[in-house]
């Protein structure tokens, strides 16, 4: 039985745009509400600041990287 070939980086991108967008959108969106309401020193915040730098850099890893911040 022939293995189907993987899918090229077109292909995955074609796939996977708009939920990667949609769910950018819906993040960024949520830092502005944050930052709207104020000040705010939380490590939290902090965390997820790194983590969302973490996700668009182009080293590998990038998901196990995201969660050892997110679970400190």
């Amino acid at each position: 039985m022939d293995i189907p070939p993987a899918k090229t980086p077109l292909e995955l991108l074609d796939l996977y745009y708009h939920d990667m967008r949609s769910h950018l959108l819906e993040v960024a969106a949520a830092f502005d509400r944050i930052e709207r309401a104020g000040a705010c020193d939380d490590p939290r915040l902090q965390a997820l600041r790194q983590a969302a730098c973490i996700a668009v850099d182009d080293q590998p890893g990038r998901a196990v990287r995201f969660l050892e911040l997110l679970s400190e």
